[in-house]
């Protein structure tokens, strides 16, 4: 600074007037996008869940892409609590001028209105998805001590062992817990659920073989499965999973019925003008195809999406078109 200064004031008054103006016409002008963020207050992402998890992870590699093509910082809040239901209640109070959006895992919609006998929102009404950000596959996995090589000999030995055909999940009323739910009915073997405070627990839990079987998201396993720690035996997703290219598809093995993906979208308050719906699509679609959100989300073992509001609005529903009846024939209540 000090040098620049100096050669400033060597410089004859008329040469020094047009350099400044010149440099304020710089400022001012090479980056509208800078003076636009500048203008507007930074936009927040809720997340219902804590820092640091995997949803955590996602939206704050979005976050990172999006400045641009919202033209205004983005910050991620974290309001974890009530399986994301206290993040809802600060998404639907929020201003609708699009300052205010959250992440949505679909089971907001697709799996909470037959597990809860009360909400707190109307998920038709009160969720409001812009665009789908990624989709996750899930897997069944066992400890890699255990004598079940592949899914076909699963069923036989949870028959043959009833005392210890059990499955560990991430919490109750999750999709993993309905994906282990389902897999008993369709094996037509009842197995007992034991729900873990997160993937993480349950994992140790699972490769230290004191379980028999866990439900998880693939991201969660993978590592583990390429480790030797636990063996994945089937993944929900209609292709393989490029971080387990050697794990079957359910759908592979008969047992289509067993294919779904969970969906992430970004969502805003109910009531949100049309024109703010239209700008965070296009800014959540632009921020997913970026080479570093993709390259990040798929180490997840996430596939990046982007999508219209009606499209997305369209996934949710076929998402809880595929719960709705293995969660009812559960007869499971959360409360």
């Amino acid at each position: 600074m000090s040098v620049l200064l100096e050669q400033l004031l060597k410089t004859p008054r008329t040469a020094w007037l047009n350099n400044l103006a010149l440099i304020v016409a710089a400022f001012v002008g090479a980056s509208p996008a800078l003076g636009q963020q500048a203008d507007r207050p930074p936009a927040r992402i809720l997340v219902g869940f804590s820092p640091g998890g995997t949803l955590d992870v996602v939206t704050r590699a979005l976050a990172d892409q999006l400045h641009g093509p919202l033209g205004r910082t983005v910050v991620v809040e974290n309001k974890p609590g009530a399986g994301g239901k206290i993040a809802i209640d600060a998404m639907r109070a929020a201003a609708t001028d699009g300052s205010v959006a959250m992440l949505c895992p679909d089971f907001f919609t697709s799996i909470y209105p037959f597990v809860f006998n009360k909400l707190n929102y109307n998920p038709q009404r009160d969720i409001l998805p812009v665009s789908t950000v990624v989709e996750f596959p899930m897997a069944l996995a066992v400890p890699s001590s255990s004598p079940v090589k592949t899914f076909g000999e699963y069923a036989p030995w949870v028959r043959a062992h009833p005392d210890e055909a059990n499955f560990g999940h991430a919490a109750s009323g999750g999709p993993t817990h309905f994906l282990g739910l389902q897999i008993a009915r369709i094996i037509e073997t009842p197995l007992q659920d034991i729900p873990f405070p997160g993937a993480a627990p349950m994992i140790v839990n699972l490769t230290g073989a004191n379980l028999a079987a866990g439900t998880s998201t693939v991201g969660d396993f993978a590592q583990h499965h390429d480790a030797g720690k636990l063996r994945v035996l089937a993944v929900t997703s209609a292709e393989r999973s490029p971080l387990l290219p050697n794990v079957p598809t359910f759908g592979e093995l008969g047992r289509k019925e067993l294919t779904a993906v969970g969906v992430l979208a970004i969502c805003l308050a109910p009531g949100t003008p049309a024109g703010v719906v239209s700008e965070w699509s296009a800014a959540v679609r632009t921020a997913a195809a970026t080479g570093q959100f993709s390259s990040k989300v798929r180490k997840l073992g996430f596939m990046n999406t982007g999508s219209s509001p009606d499209e997305a609005r369209a996934r949710f529903a076929e998402m809880r078109g595929f719960w709705e009846p293995i969660v009812k024939a559960s007869g499971f209540k959360a409360d």
